[in-house]
């Protein structure tokens, strides 16, 4: 795929992004009277720049499909957790190296790009933790199944690889960023003499 062709894919996401922000903003205002501060108006074009991201980092760039062939041995589903660890550590001879190398870094990767989401869901929305973990393994359980059925059909199999593992980190990181905001909130509240809500 040419970098011409991603970027109109990147844009035409971003686009419906910032359209969806405006609709979730239009709809909590006549629905229940929402009144967001400047500071999460200004949040949610930063909202939409992440789901962006998410989606080109996890489903970009989509293969052409009059070329696209199934049987990739690369494709096959993990539907088990532990295989990072274990090739982390047969292709190292120290633990060191299996820490450095590019399985531990997949991992590391995964909960790294849902930590905004946990953040946002907090910050922004206010949900507590429960709705948090929920939506992140939604999310990101919906990323797997669109890579698994080959984007619900579009394609004759999986064009990318179906991993239990990423389901597991990328809901971490989703919870990490909830913890995240929650412990900063209750230090600042701390620091100020006011009492945690």
């Amino acid at each position: 795929m040419d970098f011409s062709l991603l970027l109109h894919h990147a844009l035409t996401l971003l686009i419906g992004a910032f359209i969806i922000c405006a609709l979730v903003v239009v709809v909590a205002r006549l629905r229940w009277g929402w009144h967001p501060s400047a500071l999460r108006l200004t949040a949610l074009p930063i909202l939409a720049v992440y789901a962006v991201f998410v989606i080109a980092v996890t489903l970009l760039p989509l293969p052409d499909k009059t070329t696209f062939t199934c049987g990739s041995p690369y494709f096959y589903p993990r539907f088990f957790v532990g295989w990072s660890v274990h090739f982390a550590l047969q292709h190292n001879t120290s633990l060191v190296g299996a820490f450095l190398s590019k399985y531990t870094a997949q991992v590391l990767l995964n909960i790294a790009l849902f930590i905004p989401l946990g953040a946002f869901l907090n910050w922004l929305f206010r949900l507590n933790f429960r709705a948090a973990l929920l939506i992140g393994f939604a999310c990101t359980l919906g990323i797997e199944l669109t890579q698994l059925t080959g984007l619900w059909g579009y394609y004759d199999c999986a064009y990318r690889t179906f991993d239990a593992e990423d389901l597991l980190g990328n809901t971490c990181g989703a919870v990490l960023g909830w913890i995240a905001v929650e412990w900063t909130r209750r230090r600042v509240r701390r620091i100020k003499g006011l009492p945690n809500l």
